[in-house]
């Protein structure tokens, strides 16, 4: 089989255009769009349905779009050649495979599919691990099963990792110390990640952009830096009647992203302290977490 010549450029990994998937009369994704950069950790959030898993099993060619364009180091995702997909690296919710294998086997064994052999895990991603090489696959816990499966994620050093609720069966500590193993990672590369967690206080350490989607499209997109700087609540003050106009009327450079109609409190992009004087005390400005903007921006 002959593989079309790649379109990416360097300045992207993942290429996503117009890309719908429809299930009987469900459109899971309804005309995405999104690019990944090299050295980007990109958090894919969204509620149960957004899309987050069809899109992920598009990128890995588990399934085929109804129509659009997904791209990976320059390929369609359901014909990337194997020195491409040889780049890739992939930790699913669950890892239920190679139940009779013994832990350092299956490490061995997979790593034979290579055309290039890998170099042996690095010691500290089998330190933080914590597995016993002798014990079989089925007898692992959830929590050592999904080590497991980082480890092999990892194991070939991969440009571009997709990650699935990767520490959702871990501890708060072992959460902890796989995030920073995973900036560890991608610092000073261009390794890029696209990482699928409900749990955003991790993500909210790592991530150096945030993708919100709902209803199968991309609702808001912005580097986590500017998320900090920038996403703000602006809350009417006890009496206020209401927030002043030119916050409102496009006088000033603000984009609503959502409103809490109990308080008639506004979360907004492109916020800086110089607004301040338009204020007029019939405001308050507070800064949400990820968590917080993501319950308002894909509601």
């Amino acid at each position: 089989m002959t593989h079309a010549a790649p379109h990416a450029t360097e300045r992207s990994v993942v290429d996503i255009t117009d890309l719908v998937k429809i299930f009987g009369t469900r459109r899971a994704l309804d005309g995405m769009s999104v690019s990944i950069a090299p050295g980007e950790i990109v958090a894919l959030l969204g509620p149960n349905g957004a899309g987050k898993s069809t899109l992920i099993g598009c990128l890995l060619g588990f399934l085929l779009p109804n129509s659009g364009s997904a791209r990976i180091f320059g390929y369609e995702a359901g014909e990337l050649p194997p020195e491409a997909r040889a780049r890739m690296g992939y930790v699913p919710q669950a890892m239920n495979a190679f139940p009779s294998f013994r832990v350092g086997q299956l490490i061995d064994y997979l790593g034979t599919f290579y055309a290039v052999p890998p170099p042996p895990p690095d010691p500290a991603l089998l330190a933080w691990a914590n597995l016993d090489m002798a014990a079989r696959v089925k007898s692992l816990s959830g929590g050592q099963k999904q080590r497991l499966s980082i480890v092999l994620a990892f194991r070939h050093q991969p440009d571009f990792l997709v990650l699935d609720e990767p520490v959702a069966s871990l501890d708060p500590q072992a959460r902890r110390d796989f995030m920073a193993l995973l900036a560890d990672y991608c610092a000073g590369s261009q390794r890029s990640v696209l990482i699928s967690s409900h749990i955003l206080s991790d993500l909210e350490k790592v991530a150096t952009r945030a993708l919100f989607v709902a209803r199968g499209r991309v609702v808001h997109d912005t580097p986590m830096a500017r998320f900090r700087e920038s996403i703000r609540w602006i809350v009417p003050t006890a009496g206020a009647s209401a927030l002043p106009a030119d916050l409102l009327d496009g006088r000033l450079p603000l984009k609503p992203l959502g409103t809490d109609t109990a308080t008639g409190a506004i979360l907004v992009d492109g916020w800086c302290d110089a607004m301040r004087g338009h204020l007029a005390d019939r405001a308050d400005i507070r800064t949400p977490d990820l968590e917080a903007a993501f319950l308002e921006i894909t509601r």
